[in-house]
């Protein structure tokens, strides 16, 4: 039974924030009690500061608030403690489980990268990716609870 869920991308500003808070907003809507967070690869997100505005103002769009938002790395986290992986691609699934992740418990989102896009647009696209791709991991994991 999947307790805790890790999204993961590079920076912890964009994509993994929303992943996060659109799985935990999905699941509560399904009244499916799990513990979602976000961590990025790159040491950069061991720098703290929030989500990006693009990506604060896109979420706001379909209800979520990602204004508290603290980028981390995930590095600094106990990867044992993790029940699933969710990955923005191929790239950030191949490190975490280049770093210990079990390979049975990291799932590739696919979303793309928005940046260096400098275009509201581009990510209300993205957060909509996103929303689109955590319906189906709450599908696919759970589906039979």
């Amino acid at each position: 039974m999947i307790k805790r869920i890790l999204c993961v991308c590079k920076g912890n500003g964009d994509r993994s924030p929303m992943m996060a808070a659109a799985l935990k907003m999905l699941l509560w809507n399904a009244g499916i009690e799990v513990f979602c967070e976000s961590a990025g690869i790159l040491q950069a997100a061991d720098g703290g500061g929030g989500a990006s505005s693009f990506m604060v103002t896109a979420a706001k769009r379909i209800g979520i608030d990602l204004s508290g938002h603290e980028r981390r790395w995930v590095s600094k986290l106990s990867l044992g403690t993790y029940d699933l992986f969710i990955c923005v691609d191929s790239e950030v699934a191949a490190h975490m489980i280049g770093i210990g992740a079990d390979i049975k418990k990291v799932c590739n989102a696919e979303i793309s990268n928005p940046w260096p896009s400098q275009f509201q647009e581009d990510f209300n696209r993205t957060a909509g990716r996103i929303l689109a791709a955590m319906f189906q991991v709450v599908t696919r994991y759970f589906s039979s609870e």
